[in-house]
């Protein structure tokens, strides 16, 4: 991806790297550029890359990072030189790498072409990621990409064209984990249609059946990241990272690898993979870095690694052109990932070359569709949905139920009679809010059953979120809460001016949540200790008064809420200052790629999709009703998943995202008036799922077909 050169900063005489990327005249491309870099430049974590600066060269439009000097040696060329180290090194490498996914992952930072080529491993044994955010200014420069990333690490759905998001990196962290394992990828065709028919298609062989003697546990994690659909993935690198942490390697014996597949060849180079030591420096160790943790004991959780400060960037500027690169000493170049030349070895990059020759893309399973009639059971109506690890989880009016998510066979009935709210499901526990007293929010384990109750003395409406073994949710109590997980111990509470509709959404350390009536603020909270950071006031709060509860989206340094005030705000994560502001009235807010979707609540667009760095619009669907309606909203493959609640026979449409033209529309009951609507629609697995008046329909999300015959 670009060229890499040795520099030095003037002001402050540091060794730094310096990263060309050709700009081609492509605008678009730059302000992608401009804009992933600046969110991967605010990331503060130890084992990610610091990104300096930022700019263009005037004279040529050439694009450069200016970044942390880095000695060492990608993880590519150790495992070319060196083979696969000992389980318990691949397996402290593969922590530190987790450790930073997630602090880049909980600031809405997505890789898109993680490998052994982006880490680093330096001389005293620490793992650095580079690269965060380059692959999609890469492809946007590259006409004849379909795709960003790299063959041999890219998850199946990137195939279908989607955008990648924090599952797709655990995908690729999987094949990392089972290279540094095994020394080969999951998929070793020498063939690119075989491999991308591999990803879409072959069960991964467990590592342990390539290097004997390697743990269960070792394997069955493996497993899990490379599973085919991102909802059977673990459900965030933070917990990826505890598990490989929670690995007890010490005793494991395993046999050493004698032979190995051919390595892909390597590009040609006249230096190790980092900058060259400056004259007078003394060179970094010609030998591999010495095996095993950096330091002894067990190493911290992924969110208590010590963080190194980033150069700040300014939101809304233009980069300087401070002399260009060309002001640099050019002689000792190091050419990193030229994709052109390598696109059709296994670790090239994926072009379209792929999708475009004689053979036809490979075919993709059926899907096929399905009904439960959660009523049979007098289980009440369904009323809201959420979908993982294979399962459908369906809140009712009176209980939870559980049903699989590909054939809507039941798994388990929950506790009858609490009325359940919004569900939210981390490593097989359902976390969902009750009416209050004693059993205010309620988690049940992976058969339904109660594990632990939390007391509130008001509902809880809220959709809990998880992060780090801590759940957060709101009561109409007025207070926001942190509870351990394991047992549902209080860590703290917040108290807010009044009764709280809104779910909070947890990132990079901050707890964001809405309030109205006379507490009308936006209020961003410290997620291990409770206490403000800041609050963003507007006049009317953020309660909506709708069925709806919604969720702030945070991304690229930006909190995206919808105000009582009809205004779609972008508000500053680290200070709660307005970057724009838009008059919008919405219930429900989707990011997915470059584009912010607001279905709409109480007026008579249907949905808008926005550009998420100026709030300019894109495009809108119109209201087909001369009234307003309340918008059901899903984002997925593609398509903009609608469902339009003033229609009595329930009917879904899907939309492209691209343009927001139709591609199809299907009814899901009859003679069924608004109110008895479901809130969600959910997809996963090629489903989308729709709760009506009597059960769950799930619709094949691709052509919109539906069982028959529907309710």
């Amino acid at each position: 991806m670009g060229e890499v050169w040795e520099g030095r900063d003037q002001v402050i005489g540091r060794r730094v790297a310096v990263k060309l990327l050709p700009d081609q005249k492509h605008g678009t491309a730059a302000d992608l550029f401009f804009r992933e870099a600046r969110t991967a430049g605010g990331l503060n974590h130890r084992g990610v890359v610091t990104i300096h600066d930022l700019g263009r060269d005037p004279r040529d439009d050439t694009l450069y990072l200016v970044m942390e000097y880095v000695a060492g040696r990608n993880l590519a060329d150790v495992l070319h030189a060196d083979g696969p180290p000992p389980p318990a090194t691949s397996v402290e490498w593969a922590a530190q790498t987790a450790a930073a996914l997630a602090a880049a992952h909980e600031a809405g930072v997505v890789h898109r072409d993680l490998k052994p080529a982006n880490l680093m491993l330096t001389g005293g044994g620490e793992v650095k990621v580079l690269d965060f955010g380059i692959a999609r200014f890469m492809a946007a420069t590259d006409k004849a990409s379909q795709v960003m990333g790299t063959l041999a690490y890219m998850a199946p759905e990137r195939f279908a064209e989607h955008s990648g998001d924090a599952r797709s990196d655990l995908y690729a962290f999987g094949c990392v984990l089972h290279e540094l394992l095994t020394g080969e990828t999951p998929f070793r065709s020498g063939d690119p249609a075989s491999v991308m028919m591999a990803h879409l298609n072959k069960a991964p062989d467990a590592p342990s059946s390539l290097r004997a003697g390697l743990p269960v546990g070792l394997d069955a994690l493996v497993l899990r990241l490379l599973a085919k659909e991102p909802a059977d993935r673990p459900q965030s690198a933070a917990a990826v990272h505890d598990e490989l942490r929670s690995l007890d390697l010490a005793s494991v014996q395993v046999r050493t690898l004698t032979e190995r597949a051919p390595a892909a060849p390597s590009r040609p180079s006249t230096a190790p993979a980092t900058a060259p030591a400056a004259p007078g420096t003394p060179p970094a160790p010609a030998g591999p870095p010495p095996y095993g943790p950096s330091t002894p004991g067990q190493p911290p959780a992924a969110h208590q690694l010590p963080t190194q400060t980033a150069a700040p960037f300014v939101p809304g500027t233009t980069p300087v052109a401070a002399g260009g690169p060309a002001a640099l000493s050019r002689r000792r170049a190091l050419l990193l990932g030229l994709g052109g030349a390598t696109a059709l070895a296994v670790g090239g990059t994926a072009l379209a070359t792929l999708r475009t020759g004689g053979d036809k893309a490979p075919p993709k399973p059926k899907v096929q569709p399905w009904q439960h009639d959660v009523k049979e059971n007098n289980n009440g109506n369904p009323t809201k949905l959420t979908v993982a690890d294979g399962i459908l989880y369906v809140a009712t009016s009176s209980t939870v139920i559980a049903l699989d998510a590909r054939t809507g066979g039941k798994r388990w009935d929950g506790p009858s009679d609490f009325s359940p709210q919004l569900p939210a499901v981390a490593d097989g526990t359902v976390y969902v809010g009750g009416l209050g007293g004693d059993e205010g929010l309620w988690a049940l384990d992976a058969h339904g059953r109660k594990k632990w109750t939390f007391p509130s003395t008001d509902l809880v409406g809220s959709r809990p979120a998880v992060s780090g073994g801590i759940v957060y949710f709101s009561s109409r109590d007025k207070h926001v809460y942190a509870v351990h997980t394991d047992s549902g111990r209080k860590v703290w509470s917040h108290p807010l001016g009044d009764k709280i509709s809104c779910s909070p959404t947890v990132a990079d350390g901050t707890v964001y949540i809405g309030c109205g009536g006379r507490d009308k603020a936006l209020y961003a909270l410290d997620a291990a200790s409770g206490a403000k950071k800041w609050a963003f006031p507007v006049g009317y709060g953020f309660t909506t008064g709708g069925t709806v509860n919604p969720t702030p989206v945070v991304s690229g340094g930006l909190v995206y809420a919808i105000a009582d005030d009809q205004t779609l705000y972008a508000i500053h994560a680290d200070r709660g200052t307005k970057k724009w502001s838009v008059p919008l009235e919405g219930q429900s807010l989707h990011l997915a790629g470059d584009t912010l979707y607001v279905g709409s609540g109480n007026e008579l667009g249907l949905v808008h999709a926005l550009d998420p760095s100026t709030g300019n619009k894109k495009w809108t669907l119109e209201n087909d009703h001369s009234t307003p309606i309340s918008t059901q909203l899903a984002v997925a493959g593609g398509l903009v998943f609608v469902g339009d609640t003033m229609d009595p026979e329930g009917t879904i449409h899907a939309f492209d995202t691209d343009d927001g033209s139709k591609r199809w529309s299907t009814p899901t009951s009859t003679g069924q008036s608004k109110q008895w609507m479901g809130d969600d629609v959910v997809t996963a697995y090629g489903f989308v799922y729709v709760a009506t008046a009597a059960g769950v329909v799930a619709l094949d999300a691709a052509t919109g077909k539906a069982p028959a015959p529907v309710y």
